[in-house]
């Protein structure tokens, strides 16, 4: 978990990601992230803060390729990644844009279903 934080710590320093970006994902590592499970988080927690800072500083946002999402939204772990995302979502001043909540669901079913 050290590394994880660690690199978070270095984006946010060279002004890669914004505070808030920071802030929103170490309580996401609070809540969902064994001290275990750090490295299987590692991207989905680096892709939050980036797309994060994206929404931020209104950069473009792509959503993820349409057959790789429809075997995400058949997922088991659907239910629950979208709940963790909605968690994520409430944590915001406004509503996290359909783009990424499609990349984080889909990081969220890969970890959820390792």
């Amino acid at each position: 978990m050290k590394g994880l934080l660690e690199r978070l710590e270095f984006l946010k320093n060279s002004d890669s990601i914004t505070e808030k970006a920071y802030t929103i994902c170490r309580k996401t590592i609070q809540k969902f992230v064994s001290e275990n499970e750090a490295d299987q988080y590692r991207m989905l927690i680096i892709h939050l803060a980036m797309a994060l800072t994206r929404i931020e500083r209104k950069q473009e946002l792509i959503p993820p390729p349409t057959d790789i999402m429809m075997g995400v939204y058949r997922s088991p772990k659907m239910e629950e990644a979208r709940g963790r995302v909605a968690w994520i979502n409430q944590l915001l001043n406004n509503s996290l844009p359909e783009e990424e909540k499609e990349f984080l669901y889909l990081h969220f079913v890969n970890v959820l279903s390792a």
